[in-house]
């Protein structure tokens, strides 16, 4: 099979495994399609070894109905993401890449309806969070963790809850939100704006009440972050991280070590809540666990001069439980005591799983 019909082989997964995720094309090999966070390749007769002309016809096929910057960055940087819709059967995140000389594609898929929190699974603290007036809120999670689904389940509480003005800036729009008790706008970058900066910057000019950002890049756009907060505006946007002190550390790395102090006392001021998961299987099913940062006394002072280890902010999220406060490998301890998680992979996800083991002694049957 020379050819290779992407919108067929596509409609005939969605329809076949509408629980897979990633679809990942690569030469050498035939399609794979990831299920519950393990790759399976699939039987697809005349596709047992994709070749080096399939997957390029796919990338030529993607990039015809992209955004033309998508283009450029795959001749200029060699990769590219952005969004492909196939009306009636689903939306995708495409993503587009060169390897040793061939091409190679992933596409995960979007539903085209956003699950509620409370259907993700996730804590009563997220619906609190979109409650807030002003003030900046993290999402963050390593890749595959289900952020952007979470940040989408957020939006629409907001929508379904609250008259205002909401704008998002997307690289590339995911979730596409009806206009309900809100009225959502959403721009994309390559489509409706030159760059996340640039869309950031409008935002702020644009009459929303409720922003949201694709994950911040630079010093630029985590000043506009600032910017956005403390000007009175509620702001969503994620970040790339396994707990909250590496998500902070992220957020600082773009700043001169001069720069930080300030950068430290702007975010105690705007930081509101932050939140880190990760997808474990609890009894069978992949559901987040999730760490739980909020605003205090103790936490904002920590942010302005403590020490931004995990350790450290460990110990601040321990001692604050009383408060909301939840440590992600707290969270992980509790699983595994409740019989929802095994010790080996709370272990494998942990922040620290040195002292989690010491913790979990007892159920191994080891004396310290």
């Amino acid at each position: 099979m020379l050819s290779f019909d992407l919108p067929k082989f596509l409609s005939a997964i969605t329809s076949a495994a509408p629980q897979a995720g990633d679809v990942l094309l690569a030469v050498g090999l035939p399609p794979q399609v990831q299920i519950e966070g393990s790759l399976v390749r699939l039987q697809v007769a005349g596709l047992e070894a994709l070749t080096p002309f399939q997957t390029e016809a796919v990338v030529l096929h993607l990039l015809a109905v992209a955004p033309p910057t998508a283009a450029v960055r795959v001749r200029e940087m060699g990769a590219a993401s952005f969004a492909y819709s196939m009306p009636g059967v689903s939306r995708f995140r495409a993503s587009v890449f060169s390897q040793r000389g061939t091409f190679a594609v992933t596409l995960r898929t979007i539903s085209e309806s956003v699950p509620s929190l409370s259907e993700l699974g996730l804590p009563g603290a997220m619906s609190e969070a979109c409650k807030e007036r002003k003030g900046i809120v993290l999402v963050n999670g390593p890749a595959g963790s289900g952020r952007s689904t979470t940040l989408a389940a957020m939006l629409t509480e907001v929508n379904d809850t609250r008259s205002c003005h909401v704008i998002t800036v997307e690289d590339p729009i995911e979730f596409l939100h009806r206009h309900r008790k809100a009225t959502v706008n959403q721009r994309e970058v390559g489509r409706d704006t030159s760059t996340l900066t640039q869309g950031m910057a409008d935002a702020l000019r644009q009459g929303a009440q409720v922003l949201m950002f694709s994950e911040p890049q630079s010093a630029e756009d985590t000043h506009l972050l600032l910017e956005a907060a403390e000007t009175g505006h509620l702001v969503f946007t994620s970040l790339r991280a396994f707990d909250t002190a590496s998500a902070l550390r992220r957020l600082l790395s773009f700043f001169s070590g001069d720069e930080r102090a300030d950068i430290r006392l702007r975010l105690a001021r705007c930081l509101r809540w932050s939140f880190t998961q990760l997808l474990l299987p609890l009894r069978g099913k992949r559901q987040p666990i999730v760490e739980v940062w909020r605003l205090t006394r103790a936490t904002a002072a920590h942010l302005v001069d403590g020490a931004l280890d995990s350790a450290a902010l460990g110990d601040v999220l321990r001692d604050g439980e009383k408060e909301g406060l939840i440590g992600f490998d707290r969270e992980l301890e509790k699983r595994v005591r409740q019989g929802e998680l095994d010790v080996e992979t709370a272990l494998a996800s942990s922040v620290l799983p040195q002292q989690l083991e010491l913790r979990l002694l007892d159920l191994r049957g080891v004396k310290p």
